[in-house]
């Protein structure tokens, strides 16, 4: 561990010289065991959130009420103190925080058996309740009784399905009736976590799978959309954008409002935009291909995706692939408008004419001939055109 996660090592070994236990917990300990390069190391021990402020210079109170302290050395570290949670009401935040003094009582309130080892710093590992073994029959497993820890934090019943799409793992049988019973109280999680933990499974590299247990289990039935084409998910690819899942979700849905839609998953503008061009250039594709201006008109990663989905959902006849589509705007005469080599200070100039709405019409149609190669790129022919044809 010392050279692997420096950092941890040393908050580690601080505590324990000081008289506590710590280990590492959760994701960084699943990816260890599976020999993955892990992104996020948390630490766990039994020293309560102010001793553990008290041994470090730089700490940030992330969440000091429910037991975790940030401890900033070359990269922050959350360090929180072994704890029991008692009931949940709203099915999301536990009641109540208890520190407790075992790490066995901190580990059976987790979520899964895969991310509920623990690891010294000597990388000896303490997995209580079989976490390797399912890590290595590929299973995700709910710690102890899945009813209760989907009844705790409902969100739970979505990362199960989030995580079988990451890891190609199945879901352990009794983990997956209990999901089948209890996905009614998804209807308790915020929008905004139900959208991260979709976009997550869209992203991952086996979304059809997080897909079909999305609709089987009867999550899906909670939420905006039709998702129970499921079949379509098979030929998804995120092509690494998340709100590609958003477009293919949209398009799936051909009579409903992607403005409804995307609202009501709260997705940002900047979202709202790309699936709005995706949508737009699948329709454009319908005719068998893109023009000039089209293809112009269009970012390579929208054109990627409207080829993709436009073919899988609508059996578009095309012949683009990825390749294609960089190499087509690649030969476009232009690559964007302020490659045009006038602006709309030399409309003026020419025209002796104030500014309004009439420069971005020209400059407009002086692209599209650009790209239409009904005239070069060139000073010299724009003016000449811009006399002769447009400014009488």
């Amino acid at each position: 561990m010392e050279n692997r996660w420096p950092d941890a090592y040393k908050v580690i070994s601080i505590l324990e010289n000081a008289g506590f236990e710590a280990y590492v917990v959760g994701g960084a300990v699943r990816d260890f065991v599976r020999g993955v390069k892990a992104n996020d190391v948390d630490i766990t021990t039994n020293a309560l959130p102010l001793q553990v402020k008290e041994l470090f210079e730089h700490t940030i109170d992330v969440g000091i009420d429910h037991g975790t302290v940030l401890v900033v050395l070359s990269e922050p570290i959350e360090v929180t103190t072994f704890r029991s949670e008692t009931t949940y009401s709203d099915h999301r935040r536990p009641d109540e925080v208890t520190f407790v003094h075992t790490l066995e009582e901190d580990l059976k309130r987790r979520d899964f058996t895969i991310n509920s080892m623990a690891l010294t710093k000597e990388d000896k590992l303490i997995d209580l309740f079989g976490g390797k073994s399912d890590l290595l029959h590929k299973v995700v497993k709910a710690v102890g009784n899945p009813k209760e820890r989907f009844s705790e934090d409902a969100l739970r019943m979505l990362r199960a399905i989030r995580f079988s799409a990451q890891l190609d793992f199945t879901l352990d049988s009794a983990t997956e009736a209990a999901i089948k019973v209890l996905h009614p109280l998804i209807i308790h999680i915020s929008i905004e976590r139900v959208k991260v933990e979709l976009e997550k499974i869209w992203m991952s590299d086996y979304p059809s799978k997080g897909m079909d247990l999305f609709t089987s289990t009867g999550l899906s039935k909670h939420f905006v959309g039709n998702w129970e084409a499921s079949a379509c998910w098979s030929d998804f690819e995120s092509f690494g954008i998340k709100a590609n899942g958003w477009a293919f979700l949209i398009l799936m849905n051909k009579d409903s409002s992607y403005r409804e839609i995307l609202s009501a998953y709260k997705c940002s503008n900047i979202e709202k935009k790309h699936v709005k061009e995706v949508l737009v250039a699948v329709d454009c594709l319908k005719k068998g291909r893109w023009d000039s201006v089209e293809l112009f008109q269009f970012s390579e990663e929208v054109l990627i995706a409207a080829s993709s989905y436009g073919r899988v959902l609508y059996k578009i006849k095309h012949s683009y692939t990825p390749e294609k589509i960089i190499e087509e705007k690649r030969k476009l005469a232009i690559s964007s408008k302020r490659d045009v080599v006038i602006s709309g200070n030399d409309l003026m100039e020419w025209k002796q004419d104030k500014r309004g709405p009439w420069i971005k019409e020209a400059l407009d149609k002086i692209t599209i001939m650009i790209l239409n190669k009904e005239i070069k790129n060139d000073r010299a022919q724009i003016k000449e055109w811009f006399f002769r044809e447009y400014n009488n």
